[in-house]
């Protein structure tokens, strides 16, 4: 065994030791974005420097708890928040909510929690604005996730806007509710952990179920009010109970109930801007998932990820229309950022099966690039420049048979967003589905070196660690997949050694 790989095994092996020790977690990086603060709750107390604690028996929304700081509590690495069936201060149950000390404008807050699961639970994390200085809701309130606690299937997110001042008071709000499928069983956010994100930019609020972006408010859609009103927001983390918004606690309540809360990471808005990446092709991410796409006309969870019929790996992707009677459009989409003359491919696999055939349909799916002047630009707005498209299935494609397209593109002038679409078309009620699986993406104007998993545009001993740390962390890079096989596995350290070695 040569010295080269001597000092590989050596660092591979330091580092097993080092993974045995516990870990200090720290938020993901994300491009476009810097961390401005976070908690992991790995003590044994709320941290005071980082939260307020809610003491008031004054409700909003006709909520029926009492919020006190002894339902507060930090333990097992998580902030709990405990409802219970007991009367204080002339409410009939106590709960708990706590807010951050810091506010912010813009930026990305991901919460990792798992919800409290029974009639008249009204679980919520949320922004709000000083409503000291700005009287609710002139200052505007984004709702990253609510629940009803008698809807497990069901999360929804809000913005409510309007005015309040002068004597005129006006209240505004736009809500879309997600849902998701996964294998064929509708997802229970009751279950286990979730991650509930927002994505505040100047011009529009991007909301996120375990990295599936499912809806976005635009400018327009609220008077412009983002872009001129909002102001800096805290984070609030709560249970309310009953109220408006749901059933109120009754017979089949079960009591105690945990409001439990993994972590929280926020970001602010780095000036070096976002660049997009493609990811998650073979919607394996998340154990399964539509991660790092965005869906669309998911009405009746028609679009989800699926183990049915794969191609590779464990998951696909399955399609089917919105049976409304009307042309409908449903589907995935991930942008990526590209520049004027840039050569690019998309490749995806396409099955039909014989007992869910679209043969002889008007059904079909395609294959796209959507081009956009701008980031996260509106499909049909002035921000949308053109699309290139191939077919995937039609109502002569043959059943049962994995099916590859390919879609070379030139990315046109003007454009720094080039859109990944697959869309299903349904013109009428014909019944039939498409999966999908294998999408792979290549810019040919990116340069890969393959081993220079640092980045400074050299192979040598300095990129060792950085192998290792993305092998450990199950993440991808395409310096560090040296074998080109799309992951970065083991298979990859011998090709790796043999690049440090010169061969």
């Amino acid at each position: 065994m040569n010295r080269l790989t001597n000092l590989f095994l050596s660092a591979f092996g330091g580092l097993i030791v080092l993974t045995s020790l516990p870990a200090v977690a720290q938020p993901p990086e994300r491009s476009g974005y810097d961390v401005a603060w976070y908690d992991e709750f790995d003590g044994t107390s709320l941290d005071t420097n980082l939260w307020n604690v809610s003491n008031t028996n004054n409700t909003t929304n006709n909520s029926q708890q009492d919020y006190l700081p002894s339902q507060i509590s930090v333990s097992g690495g998580s902030l709990r928040i405990l409802s219970e069936n007991i009367p204080s201060r002339g409410r009939p149950y106590r709960s708990g909510l706590v807010e951050s000390k810091s506010y912010q404008r813009e930026g990305r807050w991901d919460v990792r929690a798992k919800l409290p699961a029974t009639t008249g639970m009204w679980p919520a994390i949320w922004l709000l604005a000083n409503t000291t200085t700005s009287p609710w809701p002139s200052g505007g309130e984004i709702d990253i996730m609510e629940n009803r606690g008698d809807e497990p299937f069901d999360v929804s997110s809000a913005f409510h806007f309007g005015e309040n001042g002068g004597g005129v008071f006006r209240h505004e709000f736009v809500y879309s509710g997600q849902t998701a499928v996964h294998d064929g069983v509708q997802q229970n956010y009751h279950d286990g952990f979730h991650i509930y994100s927002v994505e505040w930019d100047s011009d529009q609020l991007r909301y996120y179920v375990d990295d599936v972006h499912h809806w976005t408010v635009r400018d327009y859609n609220v008077e412009n009010f983002i872009s001129n009103e909002t102001a800096p927001m805290r984070l609030i983390l709560n249970t309310a109970i009953g109220g408006d918004f749901l059933t109120n606690p009754n017979g089949s309540t079960v009591w105690p109930q945990v409001f439990e809360i993994d972590y929280v990471h926020v970001y602010t808005k780095s000036y070096g801007g976002t660049t997009l990446t493609f990811d998650n092709g073979g919607f394996e991410d998340n154990g399964g998932s539509l991660a790092s796409w965005t869906k669309f006309g998911d009405a009746i969870d028609n679009v989800s990820s699926n183990n049915q019929h794969i191609r590779s790996g464990d998951e696909a992707m399955k399609l089917y229309g919105q049976f409304n009677g009307n042309e409908n459009f449903s589907g995935v989409s991930q942008g990526i950022s590209v520049t004027a003359g840039d050569e690019l491919t998309v490749t995806a696999n396409a099955f039909v099966a014989s007992n869910d055939s679209i043969a002889g349909t008007g059904n079909y799916a395609v294959l796209k690039f959507d081009y956009f002047s701008k980031q996260y630009g509106e499909f049909g707005s002035g921000d949308y420049i053109g699309s290139d498209s191939v077919l995937l299935a039609d109502g002569t494609t043959a059943n049962d048979v994995w099916l590859t397209r390919q879609l070379n593109s030139t990315a046109p002038a003007g454009a720094v967003e080039a859109r990944v679409a697959i869309v299903f078309g349904q013109p009428l009620y014909d019944g039939g589905a498409v999966f999908v699986d294998d999408v792979t993406f290549v810019n040919a104007s990116d340069t890969v070196l393959l081993g220079d998993v640092n980045l400074d545009g050299m192979v040598d001993f300095s990129d060792i660690s950085a192998f290792i740390a993305l092998l450990m962390s199950g993440g991808y890079q395409a310096e560090a997949d040296i074998n080109e096989d799309g992951f970065v596995n083991f298979g990859d350290i011998p090709p790796f050694i043999a690049i440090l070695m010169g061969n």
